[in-house]
């Protein structure tokens, strides 16, 4: 046979066009996924982050602080609380990222020039948080400090800009790092990752189990089980059930063992996160295996759910650095509250009271692709697949033209 090189070129465009799930992986995902990963970004630097308060002088001087901590961009003060237990508790649950500690008798001291630091408590299991919050206090103290020291200098001593500069006294001011208080990168990222490669792997082999079926020919064996679609479900998953279970524990056993990641937390409580996240991917990978007509498109479609996770999980950049939409987004995807549960287990060693809601959305999620598949299953999948092959019943012309099907 004659090969053009031409006209193979002619063949390929007509197939890319043709197929419209490859058109669009070509010429929309890279423009979806590099607007969807600047607009993650967008607002350049994590802002608002929930702060806590713990004001123990009660002083003119402290109430200014905390409304100097008010006005920055980087910081929302959300409560004041009476004990820096209550303050951890809160970085530890999540429901702040940062604690400010103004120390009793802070103004009287610092007017006789003794040095009593304020505190800020900062939740280290995000570098990003860490790093912006630590930033961010430096930038608050001493801008209040200068303008505090000028003001105090220029009342009391009339001294001018020039010579305030020269016997400015700053504030002192100390943090303290929750969680990874040596700024380890492993510690921050390690778990991530992993739960990342391994949410990729059991979509994979979960999306391509019906479509394997499908390629081969084999699929509409399990027509008998049309009327309990459970058990398709249970058969072609519970296999990958195990292996994820297999994988995670090899997986979290090295990253504890070899790279001295932490593992604060109860296994146990640990274990359920692992199940509810397991149940979820799993559902999801069924669905798309059901919609998907072979291997290619089921693969296909768990890379494009697959490859945005980790950065809309929350997990690097935080959810309050994030616009509203990316928010909502990444709410939808179970990679979010995996993460987030591991986070709150391992690294800040919580109990299931902080992790239940994580575990409560993955349920939730597992059971409703489940139920939307099962539904597709037993009204939808194989009554379309009857009527497409009779359709196609192939009909013989007989000699005196009229037709009969066979």
């Amino acid at each position: 046979m004659d090969l053009q090189i031409g006209k193979l070129i002619t063949e390929e465009w007509k197939h890319i066009l043709k197929d419209r799930r490859l058109f669009l992986i070509l010429f929309f995902v890279p423009i979806l996924y590099t607007v969807l990963f600047g607009s993650i970004y967008l607002h350049h630097k994590v802002t608002e982050m929930a702060t806590v308060v713990i004001d123990e002088d009660q002083s003119p001087l402290s109430r200014q602080i905390i409304q100097a901590f008010e006005q920055s961009e980087t910081f929302q003060i959300k409560k004041e609380y009476h004990s820096e237990e209550d303050v951890k508790r809160a970085l530890s649950s999540g429901e702040a990222k940062v604690g400010l500690v103004i120390p009793s008798n802070f103004e009287a001291k610092l007017k006789h020039g003794e040095t009593l630091p304020l505190l800020t408590l900062i939740d280290g299991s995000n570098m990003m948080i860490s790093n912006s919050a630590t930033k961010g206090a430096g930038e608050v103290i001493s801008t209040f400090s200068m303008g505090y020291s000028q003001k105090k200098l220029q009342l009391k001593q009339g001294l001018q800009n020039e010579e305030v500069m020269n016997t400015l006294s700053p504030i002192p001011f100390r943090y303290r790092i929750m969680y990874n208080s040596a700024f380890n990168y492993s510690d921050f990222m390690l778990y991530g990752l992993v739960g990342a490669i391994l949410q990729q792997v059991l979509f994979l082999g979960i999306a391509l189990t019906i479509t394997r079926e499908k390629d081969a020919g084999t699929w509409q064996r399990f027509e008998a089980w049309r009327r309990n679609p459970w058990r398709i479900a249970y058969a072609k998953t519970a296999p990958y059930f195990l292996i994820n279970f297999f994988n995670t524990a090899v997986t979290f056993v090295i990253a504890l063992y070899a790279f001295g990641t932490p593992m604060s937390g109860s296994l146990l409580v640990g274990l359920a996160i692992v199940v509810s996240f397991t149940f979820a991917v799993s559902g999801i990978g069924y669905l798309i295996s059901l919609f998907s007509s072979n291997q290619l498109g089921a693969t296909q479609t768990a890379m494009l759910i697959a490859v945005p996770s980790f950065m809309l999980s929350g997990f690097t950049w935080p959810f309050e650095a994030m616009p509203k939409v990316l928010q909502v987004l990444g709410h939808m995807l179970p990679l979010t509250y995996f993460l987030d549960g591991v986070r709150n287990v391992f690294v800040k060693g919580n109990d299931f009271a902080v992790i239940w809601h994580d575990c409560v959305s993955l349920i939730l999620t597992g059971a409703l692709t489940y139920f939307i598949a099962m539904l597709l299953t037993r009204f939808i999948i194989f009554s379309k697949k009857k009527s497409k092959d009779a359709a196609a019943g192939t009909q013989t012309v007989l000699p005196s033209g009229s037709n009969i099907s066979l």
